[in-house]
C-alpha cells in the first residue's frame, strides 16, 4: 500500500509500510547510510553491547543526562573515551565543537574510528559538525534519544551551530554512518518534549497525504497513553516521507524546501516567546497559522484546514496555548525576514493547498503581510485550549 502525495508538480509514491521491519537504507552523498529500529526495555545495555561488539575504535559524545540515565552503571563503558555536554542550547557553539576535536585529536581519533553520537538535536548538531570538520571527515553513528531527532532530524545530514545569537547561522551537511532508532529511550522524555516530537511527525504525515495522515490520526492517542509500537509505526511513517524527499533534493537545492513548513513562523514564536514554547509544538502552531493564511488566500478548503485543526489542537497543550496567547508579536516581521527562505521583502512561505500538496507561496513582509499574519494567528487562536 502505499501513500500520494506532491510537492510543486513533483510527484511522490511511498510505501506506508516498511519493507523490511529492522529498518532502511537512506541515499546520501558521498555513501549511502543504514537506519535501524531497537525497541524494549535496557536499551543502555542494548546501546553498550552495540559498541563494545564493534570492530572500529570506539569513542563516545553523549548528552550528560542520558549517561546519568543509561549507562552510568555499565562499566564496561568506562575505559572507552567519552565527551560529555549538558544538552541546553547555549552549547550549541563552535567553542564546543572546537573542544570536541581536541577531544578526538587528544585521543588519537582516525579514520578507523567510530564516534558515537547519543543524545538529541544538539548533541546531534555538535557531533555532525565536528565529525565533518575533523581530519574532513570522522566516521559517526547517531543514536537519537529524543522523539524531535528519532522522527525527523536523524535523517537528511543536516547540522547547524548558533552564533552571535543567531539561531543556525554556522550550517553544513554531514550525513551519519548510522543511525540507531531505540524507543526504549522516549519513557523518560517529559510530556512537552513527547508532544514537541509529535509536532515534527504531524507535520511530515500531512506531507505525507491522507494515507499518512490517516495513520497518524489513528494512532496518536494511543501513543499519548503510553504506547511505545503505536510511538515506533508514527517514528517509521514520519521518516517514510522524510527519506522520499531528502533522497530526491538531499542538500536542499528545491523541493526539500517543503521540510520548513510551519518552521517560518515556528521559529518566530520560538524566539518571540523567549524558548518558552517546544520546538515542535512551535511548529504545530506554525503548521495551523500557515494553514490559515492558505485558507484565507482561498488554497486549502474549509474541510481540511477545520480537520488539521482539530488534530493539531491536541499537540498543543493548554499552558503552551496561554503562552502562546499571551506572546507579543512586535518584532515578528524583523524575524521573518531574517529566515532563510526569505528573498528580500518576500518570504518563500511553504504551505499545503490541500493536503498532500505542498506549495511554495509569496508572503510579502509588509504592514498589509503583517496584518494578515495576525488575523491568521486570532483564527487559530479561537480553536486552541487557553481556558
Amino acid at each position: 500500500m502505499k501513500g500520494n502525495f506532491k510537492i510543486q508538480e513533483q510527484a511522490f509514491s511511498v510505501n506506508l509500510e516498511l519493507e523490511n521491519q529492522e529498518g532502511f537504507v537512506i541515499k546520501s552523498s558521498p555513501r549511502p547510510y543504514q537506519l535501524s529500529f531497537l525497541h524494549g526495555e535496557n536499551p543502555g545495555k542494548r546501546l553498550a553491547d552495540m559498541i563494545l561488539k564493534n570492530n572500529s575504535v570506539p569513542l563516545i559524545l553523549i548528552d550528560q543526562k542520558i549517561h546519568d540515565l543509561y549507562l552510568q552503571n555499565i562499566k564496561e563503558l568506562s575505559a572507552i573515551p567519552t565527551f560529555f555536554v549538558n544538552a541546553a542550547e547555549d552549547e550549541k557553539e563552535i567553542t564546543t565543537v572546537l573542544e570536541i576535536i581536541t577531544f578526538l585529536e587528544k585521543n588519537q581519533a582516525t579514520k578507523t574510528s567510530m564516534l558515537y553520537v547519543i543524545g538529541g538535536g544538539i548533541i546531534q548538531d555538535l557531533g555532525a559538525f565536528a565529525g565533518a570538520m575533523y581530519k574532513r571527515g570522522l566516521p559517526w553513528t547517531f543514536i537519537p534519544t529524543t522523539l524531535l531527532a528519532q522522527g525527523d532530524s536523524c535523517v537528511g545530514g543536516k547540522t547547524a551551530l548558533n552564533h552571535k545569537r543567531t539561531k543556525n547561522l554556522l550550517a553544513l551537511f554531514s550525513a551519519p554512518r548510522k543511525v540507531i532508532i531505540d524507543t526504549g529511550f522516549l519513557p523518560t522524555l517529559s510530556r512537552n518534549d513527547i508532544l514537541s516530537g509529535i509536532g515534527e511527525i504531524f507535520r511530515l504525515c500531512v506531507t505525507g497525504g491522507e494515507m499518512f495522515l490517516n495513520v497518524f490520526i489513528k494512532e496518536l492517542p494511543l501513543f499519548l497513553q503510553g504506547d511505545m509500537e503505536a510511538g515506533s509505526r508514527l517514528i517509521s511513517k514520519s521518516l517514510l516521507v522524510k527519506k522520499a524527499i531528502v533522497e530526491l533534493d538531499e542538500f536542499e537545492l528545491d523541493i526539500r524546501r517543503s521540510m520548513n513548513y510551519g518552521h517560518s513562523f515556528g521559529h518566530a514564536l520560538e524566539a518571540l516567546s523567549d524558548y518558552k514554547i517546544p520546538h515542535g509544538i512551535a511548529v504545530t502552531i506554525g503548521i495551523l497559522v500557515e494553514n490559515e493564511i492558505a485558507y484565507q488566500r482561498k488554497m486549502l478548503s474549509v474541510e481540511e484546514r477545520n480537520l488539521l485543526l482539530k488534530v493539531g489542537s491536541q499537540i498543543v497543550p493548554s499552558d503552551v496555548a496561554k503562552i502562546f496567547a499571551a506572546t507579543s508579536l512586535d518584532g515578528v516581521l524583523d524575524l521573518l525576514r531574517r529566515d532563510k527562505k526569505t528573498e528580500g521583502a518576500v518570504l518563500k512561505l511553504a504551505t499545503l493547498e490541500k493536503i498532500g500538496q505542498m506549495r511554495f507561496i509569496d508572503f510579502t513582509l509588509n504592514e498589509a503581510g503583517e496584518k494578515e499574519l495576525r488575523q491568521a494567528i486570532s483564527e487559530v487562536l479561537t480553536f486552541l485550549d487557553i481556558s
